[in-house]
Order: C-alpha cells, then sequence, then structure tokens
C-alpha cells in the first residue's frame, strides 16, 4: 500500500522545543501534508477539540509536574476527541517503554525514541499506517459504539488478517468491557493470557473479574501488572476499587499513594486517593490531593466541583481546633468553584452550604445563622428542579436553626411538586414500597429514579440501602451487590455534606458485611450503625 503523506495530518506535542522543531522537519520531508506542534497536555487537547489528527507524536516526558504524553491520550479518549483510528506514537526512552504499555485502552500504538531518526520513524509510521487502514472499519464502528457490530466484524476481518488477530481481539475484549458482558470478556483474555504476556490482557482480565465480584481473581491479575512495574493508571483504579468493595480502605489508601508517586499529574488518581483517604479519616492526604485534582483537572474533562469541595471539607477537618487560621483559604477554594463553574445554580447552592458547615464547626452562631439566611434565600432563587433536588440536604442544613420552621412550611409545598416529576414520582413510590416491606417494588423504583436523576446522593443511597435488605432473601443477591457496588463507587465521598457522609460510612459497612455474609469474604467491620436505618 503506497502512504499518501501529503493527505495526512500531525501533531507533535512537545516541551523540548528542540526536540519538536527536529520532529517536524522529518515529518516534513516525508510529506505530511500538515503538521502542528504544542508544548503542553493542555495546549494539545485545545488543538485536538478543534482539528482531527492522523498522526499524534507526543513526549512521555514533558517535565517535572506536567502532564505527560500518556495522560494527554488518556484525556483526549475521555473526550472523545482522538479516534480510534488515528495513530498514537509515544516518545519515550526504548528501556522504558515495555513499562508504558500495560494499559487495555489508554495505550500508545507503539513508541519512537530520541535521537530521531527518519528511517526508524518512516518504518514506524508506515507500519502503523497499514494496521490502521485494515481495521479502519471495525475501529470507526467502535468510535461510533456500535459494540455488537464491532464483535461481528472482528471476526470476519481476524480470516482476513491473522497476523492482527491480537489487534483485532483487544478491540473485541473492550466492545465486551462497554457492552457489560464481563463473562465473555473474562474467556477472551483467559485465553489471550494462556500462553502470551500481555499486560493490557491482564488488565482487561482483571477488570472482568471484578465486575462479576471475583475480587481475589481480579487482586491477581492487577497485582502482576504492578508487580512487573508496568505504569498503568487503569491497574491502580481497579485495584484500588477491589481494595474498597472488599473493606480494606486502609490498603486502598496505600496502593493509591504509590499510585500518585508515580503519575502525579493524573487528576482521575488524585481525585480516587482524595475520596479514599476521606472515608479513612486521613485529611492531610485527602486535602493534597484534592489540591492536585484541581490543579492538574482544570480546563479537562475531569474538572468536577466535587473536588472543590472535597478540599473544603478536607481544610475543615485539618483544621478543626484553628478554623480562623484557614477561613481565608475556604473563601478562595470556594470562589474558586463558582467561577470555574460559572451560571450553575447548584454549585453555587453547595459553596454556601460549605460554608454554613464552617461556621458551625468554629462555633460562630451569629455567623452561622447570616450564611444560613444567605442560603435559604438562594435557595428560594433557585430553579423548581434545584429546589427539589436539594430540598433534603437544606433541611439538614437548617435543623434546630431559626429558619427550620420555614423551610419545613417548603418542605410540604416541594412534596407535592416532586411527585409530579417522574424521578420524584418514582422515588415516592420506592419510600412507600420499602416503608410498606416490599422490597422488591422498592429495589426497582429506587433504581428507576436514579436511572432519571444520578446525580441525587439521597435516591443513591436510598437504593442502596434497598439492594443490601433486599440481597438477605438470597434470590439475585450476587447481582443485586454488584449493583449497590456500583451505586456507591459513583458517589464522590469527600464532597458530601456530613449527614450523607455518615450515612454512607454506616451503608458501606454494611455492604461489606452482607457480602461477606453471603460470599464468605472476610470481614473486620463492627456493629451496624444506626444511622443507616434512615428510609
Amino acid at each position: 500500500m503506497e502512504i499518501n503523506y501529503s493527505g495526512k495530518s500531525a501533531l507533535i506535542v512537545d516541551s523540548k522545543l528542540e526536540d519538536l522543531g527536529t520532529l517536524r522537519q522529518i515529518l516534513g520531508r516525508l510529506g505530511v501534508g500538515q503538521v502542528q506542534v504544542a508544548a503542553s497536555v493542555n495546549m494539545a487537547l485545545s488543538l485536538m477539540r478543534e482539528f482531527t489528527y492522523d498522526l499524534c507524536f507526543a513526549a512521555y516526558d514533558m517535565g517535572k509536574s506536567e502532564k505527560n504524553g500518556l495522560q494527554l491520550l488518556h484525556e483526549a479518549n475521555t473526550e472523545l476527541i482522538f479516534p480510534a483510528s488515528s495513530a498514537y506514537f509515544l516518545i519515550v526512552d526504548p528501556e522504558s517503554s515495555e513499562l508504558l504499555f500495560g494499559s487495555l485502552e489508554n495505550s500508545p500504538d507503539t513508541y519512537i525514541s530520541k535521537p530521531f531518526d527518519q528511517g526508524k520513524i518512516r518504518h514506524r509510521v508506515e507500519k502503523q499506517l497499514r494496521i490502521k487502514e485494515a481495521i479502519k472499519p471495525i475501529e470507526q464502528l467502535l468510535d461510533d459504539e456500535c459494540y455488537e457490530e464491532v464483535m461481528e466484524k472482528g471476526e470476519v476481518l481476524m480470516k482476513h488478517y491473522p497476523g492482527l488477530s491480537i489487534f483485532l481481539q483487544r478491540i473485541n475484549g473492550i466492545a465486551l468491557l462497554r457492552r457489560r458482558r464481563f463473562s465473555q470478556a473474562k474467556e477472551l483474555f483467559l485465553k489471550l493470557t494462556h500462553k502470551r504476556d500481555l499486560p493490557w490482557a491482564e488488565v482487561g482480565k482483571g477488570i472482568a473479574y471484578f465486575n462479576l465480584g471475583e475480587y481475589d481473581n481480579a487482586l491477581s491479575c492487577l497485582n502482576r501488572i504492578v508487580d512487573q512495574q508496568h505504569i498503568c493508571v487503569e491497574a491502580y483504579t481497579w485495584l484500588a476499587r477491589t481494595h474498597r468493595v472488599k473493606g480494606e480502605l486502609g490498603l486502598a489508601v496505600t496502593l493509591m499513594r504509590k499510585a500518585v508517586m508515580l503519575q502525579p499529574t493524573v487528576p482521575a488518581l488524585q481525585s480516587e486517593l482524595g475520596n479514599l483517604a476521606s472515608q479513612t479519616g486521613d485529611w492531610d492526604i485527602a486535602k493534597d490531593a484534592f489540591q492536585r485534582a484541581i490543579k492538574y483537572s482544570r480546563y479537562s474533562a475531569f474538572q468536577s466541583p466535587a473536588h472543590y469541595f472535597g478540599l473544603v471539607r478536607a481544610l475543615i477537618e485539618t483544621n478543626s481546633n484553628k478554623l480562623s487560621e484557614v477561613e481565608g483559604d475556604v473563601i478562595r477554594v470556594l470562589e474558586d468553584v463558582v467561577l470555574d463553574h460559572p451560571d450553575d445554580q447548584e454549585v453555587m447552592f453547595r459553596a454556601k452550604l460549605i460554608n454554613c458547615d464552617l461556621y458551625r464547626q468554629k462555633g460562630a452562631e451569629p455567623r452561622l445563622e447570616q450564611m444560613l439566611q444567605q442560603t435559604w434565600n438562594f435557595y428560594l432563587r433557585m430553579e423548581s428542579d434545584n429546589q427539589c433536588k436539594w430540598l433534603d440536604v437544606m433541611v439538614d442544613a437548617v435543623h434546630g436553626s431559626q429558619l427550620d420552621v420555614d423551610v419545613q412550611k417548603k418542605r410540604k409545598e416541594l412534596s407535592r411538586s416532586m411527585i409530579e416529576k417522574e424521578w420524584g414520582k418514582a422515588n415516592y413510590a420506592a419510600m412507600t414500597s420499602f416503608r410498606g416491606g416490599d422490597l422488591d417494588r422498592a429495589f426497582q423504583m429506587f433504581g428507576r429514579a436514579n436511572e432519571l436523576l444520578p446525580s441525587h446522593t439521597g435516591i443513591a443511597l436510598n437504593l442502596v440501602q434497598a439492594g443490601i435488605e433486599k440481597a438477605k432473601r438470597g434470590e439475585n443477591a450476587l447481582w443485586i451487590m454488584l449493583s449497590v457496588r456500583d451505586v456507591l463507587s459513583t458517589i464522590d465521598f469527600g464532597s458530601l455534606p456530613t449527614k450523607q457522609q455518615q450515612r454512607f460510612h454506616a451503608l458501606t459497612k454494611r455492604y461489606v458485611e452482607q457480602y461477606s455474609s453471603l460470599f464468605g469474604v472476610v470481614d473486620e467491620s463492627g456493629d451496624n450503625d444506626p444511622l443507616s436505618q434512615e428510609l
């Protein structure tokens, strides 16, 4: 196949401008029609949002405390701005290259090394473009999320291109995981790793094991990747999740701390560490993690208000005896979250709520009453949907204050409005069923409400509680417990109000105990916390 370089576009990402210029000259001599450059990952992401590139060359090492070339691929894939049909070349030392290919979905296609050699680069580029051309139909289907067609087309292409069998089976494995066909994914990855050392397949197998509730097998696979010193975000993330659901939060925190030492600029890792450390009360660790999550997620798909609110709670907890000294820092973080999420009523409301918590913990009653009044006034100006969504949190915030009567009156008014909304109707039906002992319908309707309004933490926790109670009956217990686990995993613990954090703790403890009782997992938890009986 003759390569038409004049019709190709390329992006080069490197903080070393001399090397960047050298590679640009080489691509120009090859005849690449359009070459653009970026000196940082954020600059590259901005370009990727505007243009589509056939080739991307990104340096792994972009400087100390700077996002690296692997992180660029991860963030571009998350934003869906780098097509699977495009070729990604990581610029890395040859001796380090094998350690950077452990990820299932976020590995480069191949690597090149410095000093650049035009002949070697031409060979690598031509090889990858031929592969990409051959498997283009299946990668296009993957981009379009046509997963059934991906698997069907994959079988056909393997017959035509047996030499590309590994490439195609990797794509099939990704499709199976995205379609939640975990048993089939497990069998595929087991076959792939039977006679070959394929770190990315081990990661896929570990993910499949986790989602099937086979936690010891998941730990075995994922630890193998870490023991081989592969720098793989997915391995660390799924290891931490596995330890977390087994109730081994201390191990999860330790693992995530090691992970962020290797990849300190990955906000997903920092956020995971912040939430885990918040659950164990390691607030100093949580504070540092949330600070870095904010820093490295800004202007990316990973930017989230939860990082800011998690940081504020960590600041309050780590300075509980000297809150006056950090009050200015708290205010600055809350100002930042509002500025970074303009015109978002919920963010503004949450900022005011957590400010109330600061004054409450300080024991500054006059300022607390003043801040509660400001929060209440803002709440009344919010859209009806947001008022309904945050009603229970508003009720908790003013409990025992002068506003309690006014808020309770508003609660009665909004109760009628909520039942008219689809999520409110489902939540009401679930509450009624739960209190009447109909756990099957309660679990079903809480699930429906959570599907309609997944950002409502109260509904999510109600669903968890109903699921735990329903699983005691034994019927479909594993499926129910895995569903409950997935709901818990979507909640950003660090940013929750105090009462919701307490309830989350209690329900998580009950989840671990119930899983242990049903499936024989070792559990060292104490007695049930009555706070979990809120419904």
